[in-house]
């Protein structure tokens, strides 16, 4: 009689064991659904949307994110600063619409928004 119970209880034990392994496995983690340094762009702005060749305007870039790093790009013209704020100009060579890109990032990843400059002649005409 008492093989017969060590025969039962063996497998049961087993099957106890293999229960609570698989119960206590650690799930990984979704990073996409546990990501708390998602980035947006919430406006990027600029003292003046049209401007004469040789002049500037202020570029604003808010952002929402931890551990923001900005970077600024430019199709003609240039700009000085960093950050979350630039001043950019252009001369008569740069005369038509031009394109300024900030782009943001972390380590979750980045997002980039454009803002249309018009840069007009300094001497009256296009």
């Amino acid at each position: 009689m008492k093989m017969r119970t060590i025969r039962i209880f063996i497998p049961l034990v087993i099957i106890a064991i293999m229960t609570l392994l698989v119960a206590c496995e650690e799930k990984p983690i979704d990073p996409i659904e546990n990501t708390t340094n998602e980035i947006t762009i919430d406006s990027l702005t600029a003292n003046y949307l049209s401007i004469k060749a040789w002049d500037s305007t202020t570029i604003n870039c808010y952002a929402q994110g931890e551990n923001l790093i900005y970077a600024w790009n430019c199709d003609h013209g240039n700009f000085n600063g960093e950050g979350t704020q630039i001043k950019y100009a252009a001369g008569e060579c740069c005369v038509g619409t031009n394109t300024i890109t900030c782009t943001v990032s972390n380590e979750t990843g980045e997002v980039s928004e454009d803002i249309l400059i018009e840069v007009t002649s300094y001497f009256g005409g296009k």
